[in-house]
């Protein structure tokens, strides 16, 4: 009873110290469903694809990159200086969502097809020039995962409530970037965000519950400048 009433204290706390991040991703679903509901997969995107301009092309061609996994590796990399605990939790959310996206595009629902592929030579779909779009394994998309599980991860390590709201921008930056190049639908980007933040969330809290003295250690560097700690920055 007491180790339930612990975690369930331990998830409130967490909540509530990253409302600037939660909230707005709340809205986000709610929002997301409800036109999904009203104007179909299909009309969401098309609605997202058919407003453009050069500089958004260009802005998005790199905002994109933000949910590559290679943006994740770094992070698990980094906050090896920041404890040992926070670079293993994090390689373990890395590694869920890997595998769970991995098992839903390519065993689960394997005959979704991207936007490319759905629409074919329809008119009706604007290409970004400079980007080519995949074709095959939408659903849902591991951008999206990424960038989420990213952002958040770092929210719940600093206390700037600000930072935390940028955080989410940005995550959601990455989500709008694949249905703007065409290469995702709105339920692919909606399921891949849902899917990161409650495996990031219970992995962060499941994490706490281990005592170790040397899971709470760190890297040390020589450099002149002092990492982070492993406390809330």
């Amino acid at each position: 009873m007491n180790t339930q009433i612990t975690k369930t204290d331990a998830f409130h706390k967490l909540i509530s110290d990253n409302k600037d991040f939660i909230i707005p991703f709340i809205v986000f679903t709610i929002l997301s469903s409800v036109l999904l509901v009203i104007t179909g997969n299909d009309g969401l995107f098309l609605y997202v694809n058919s407003h453009y301009s050069k500089f958004a092309d260009f802005m998005f061609l790199y905002i994109t990159n933000l949910g590559d996994g290679i943006v994740a590796v770094v992070l698990i990399i980094v906050l090896l200086w920041v404890s040992y605990r926070e670079s293993l939790t994090f390689l373990c959310i890395t590694i869920l969502l890997a595998i769970v996206i991995t098992v839903l595009k390519n065993y689960t629902f394997p005959e979704l097809d991207r936007p490319l592929e759905y629409f074919g030579s329809s008119p009706i779909l604007r290409l970004v020039p400079g980007y080519d779009p995949p074709k095959l394994s939408t659903f849902p998309s591991g951008h999206a995962a990424t960038a989420f599980s990213v952002c958040l991860y770092i929210s719940f390590l600093i206390k700037n409530r600000f930072m935390k709201f940028i955080l989410f921008l940005i995550a959601f930056s990455v989500c709008y970037s694949r249905i703007y190049l065409s290469a995702h639908f709105p339920a692919d980007i909606l399921a891949g965000a849902i899917i990161a933040v409650l495996f990031t969330i219970l992995c962060y809290i499941s994490s706490r519950r281990i005592k170790n003295s040397w899971i709470d250690g760190k890297l040390r560097s020589n450099l002149m400048f002092s990492p982070c700690s492993s406390e809330r920055i």
